[in-house]
């Protein structure tokens, strides 16, 4: 008879945090204790859609349905979904033939569309509009015979699929060194595109620097930086130089929510920390701290920056002030693809992806 190790893997114990009375005789706190919680924060138009899309095909398809990439950037979502039965892959030659694959909100290249299509995959196309947007302009701008500069990070999933669109016309520029060294073939012809996650302050010192060196630079017909990346930032720079500390929520993968927490330091906050739960908040954070800064990027359910304050008020800091720095109605329609079946099973029930369509998830 043989036997087979188990590996049993041991429970987590919980920190044992010290007490809101260990914290306060830690470090004198001056003025009352406070939260500043930044509006607009949270969920997007583009990844309640792409959320919606992964449900709704839970819904009437059955599982598994195949998710390439984490369907949005944010630890709770994806193991939301894999609860629920989606089942999330690296390449799309790892989901069995003729199976229903979902692309993620971050976009993906014609190369992967077509590698998709020749396995025979069924698939829903779950890319936010505002990265489709980029998508086409590379297209269009390619086809003109101009070279893209595009201003983002290399390795992210979304610049990805963008440069896949033109490669032999894009040259990626990751940051203001780059910027001051990249080589083009012609100056005259150049355009700039971007990332939509990217710091709005960091995306126009790099095209500040190409501009110097290349006045003919052309800009994009629109902004490229998503409205929710921009409000949430300017949301930050009007909390950040009142703050002791600024929490952030969010994943590390996450650009936007990185880009949060990189701008919170940038506008005057003494301190600033990502965290993806409240059971990450270090309660040493808070010693000496009287106003707290609080928000969470695009990808972010509401429920989690609930959390977060309900260990804020714990510790003290239970008068909440919402700070609004703009108001959010967009909302984007359901895949294409999605639709003809909702249509056709007369579900009725979401049709729209965007802000104020979950307030309390």
């Amino acid at each position: 008879m043989t036997s087979t190790a188990v590996s049993v893997p041991m429970p987590s114990i919980p920190r044992k945090r010290r007490s809101p009375e260990e914290i306060a005789a830690a470090a004198e706190v001056e003025g009352p204790r406070r939260v500043l919680l930044a509006a607009p924060r949270g969920y997007c138009a583009g990844v309640d859609r792409a959320v919606i899309a992964v449900e709704k095909a839970l819904e009437h398809y059955g599982p598994p349905v195949y998710v390439r990439k984490q369907i949005v950037h944010n630890l709770h979502v994806v193991s939301t979904l894999e609860e629920k039965g989606a089942i999330f892959v690296e390449e799309t030659d790892e989901v069995p033939e003729g199976a229903l694959v979902i692309f993620s909100a971050h976009g993906v290249s014609p190369a992967v569309v077509q590698s998709a299509d020749d396995r025979g995959l069924r698939t829903i196309d779950a890319t936010c509009p505002l990265v489709t947007k980029v998508h086409r302009e590379a297209v269009r701008f390619a086809r003109d015979g101009n070279e893209i500069l595009l201003v983002g990070h290399e390795g992210h999933e979304e610049v990805e699929g963008t440069y896949g669109e033109a490669p032999d016309h894009t040259t990626i520029v990751n940051n203001p060194a780059e910027a001051r060294t990249v080589q083009v073939r012609d100056p005259d012809k150049l355009i700039w595109l971007s990332q939509t996650t990217l710091s709005v302050d960091e995306t126009m010192e790099i095209v500040s620097i190409l501009r110097e060196r290349f006045p003919k630079l052309q800009d994009p017909p629109s902004d490229d930086i998503c409205y929710a990346t921009s409000n949430r930032q300017a949301a930050i720079k009007k909390i950040s130089p009142q703050a002791d500390l600024v929490i952030v929520v969010g994943s590390a993968n996450s650009s936007n929510s990185v880009r949060l927490m990189e701008v919170a330091l940038e506008y005057g906050a003494k301190a600033s920390y990502r965290v993806d739960f409240a059971n990450e908040v270090d309660e040493s954070w808070f010693e000496g701290v009287s106003t707290i800064g609080l928000t969470s990027g695009a990808s972010v359910p509401e429920v989690l920056v609930r959390e977060v304050l309900a260990l804020l008020a714990e510790y003290g800091y239970a008068d909440v002030e919402e700070v609004v720095t703009a108001e959010e109605d967009i909302l984007f329609s359901l895949p294409k693809e999605l639709r003809a079946t909702l249509k056709e099973k007369g579900d009725v029930s979401r049709g729209l992806g965007g802000r104020g369509s979950r307030p309390n998830q």
